[in-house]
């Protein structure tokens, strides 16, 4: 295609933009509030997958001991533990480590701790498995053994997080198809205005030997131009919403770990720009579809 014919598809896109202001930008609010929609879905379904990561890299499995277990028995149970295969690596947090570590959890109400005896505190061993697969052995093996208090075990939480994370990335796939069936309408009834008003002036082109994609192209840059438009807003506004909740978030719950914004921008404006331009074009490209056959 010549820089020429480029100049004039470009130039009459921002044109018929331009003369159809009012519906394209009622098209570009239609397709800004169903891109944001999805890239809040999408900073969600980026937030949990980051959680579940930070999941796994915790601690699999600690093994509380009774208070009162002697050093002998506490003996006993890691030669059990260091010698069991299934068990990849392990850490041994005696009473004195385990008071310590209370007074860091517990930071500026550590207070509450005056008093206490570091005795009452139950010594542990925090382990790490070969495989998830063995927990349920593992668990069964440890908590019926002689001394142990409880067993607590992280999987069932990263189990249920991976289910949440399956469904929604199978809401996010659907809410694509379905936003996108919508903005692909909006858009395609807005550029009919434009495309009715020059149905003369596309049949003459038709007459005097106009190519389809000639006469088909200034609509489609139209298309392309709202979704883009469309594609940034809903960015901006994802952006804005995604700066005010994260600070709920993080002052409400505050053992989650929520991903920076910088880390995530480029993908999610990339994905949105690239379904706002796809989504326009189709729906230009479907809306003069009709008057191409003359």
């Amino acid at each position: 295609m010549e820089l020429r014919t480029i100049k004039y598809v470009v130039k009459e896109g921002f044109i018929n933009t331009y003369k159809n202001f009012l519906m394209s930008i009622a098209s570009m609010g239609v397709v800004s509030a169903a891109l944001m929609i999805l890239g809040l879905f999408l900073i969600l379904t980026i937030n949990i997958e980051h959680n579940t990561k930070f999941l796994r890299e915790q601690p699999e499995m600690q093994i509380f001991c009774e208070p009162e277990m002697g050093s002998n028995e506490l003996g006993v149970l890691e030669w059990a533990i260091g010698r069991d295969e299934r068990i990849k690596q392990y850490e041994f947090i005696d009473k004195k480590e385990a008071f310590k570590r209370a007074e860091d959890m517990l930071g500026d109400d550590k207070d509450v701790l005056e008093g206490i005896d570091e005795d009452v505190l139950p010594a542990s061993f925090i382990i790490k498995l070969n495989s998830s697969e063995d927990y349920e052995e593992v668990v069964k093996k440890y908590e019926n053994y002689p001394g142990v208090s409880k067993v607590a075990y992280s999987q069932k939480v990263i189990d249920f997080i991976d289910r949440i994370l399956t469904g929604l990335r199978i809401g996010s796939t659907v809410l694509i198809l379905v936003l996108s069936l919508v903005a692909v309408f909006i858009i395609s009834n807005t550029i009919k205005l434009t495309v009715f008003s020059r149905r003369r002036e596309i049949g003459i082109m038709k007459y005097i030997g106009a190519t389809d994609w000639f006469i088909r192209l200034p609509f489609i840059v139209e298309g392309i131009i709202i979704g883009l438009v469309g594609a940034v807003a809903s960015f901006t506004l994802s952006l804005i919403i995604y700066k005010i909740g994260s600070g709920w978030v993080t002052g409400h719950f505050w053992m989650l770990s929520l991903v920076n914004m910088g880390e995530m921008a480029a993908q999610i404006m990339i994905l949105l720009c690239l379904l706002g331009a796809s989504v326009g074009a189709l729906g230009s490209a479907m809306s003069i579809r009709k008057y191409l056959q003359v």
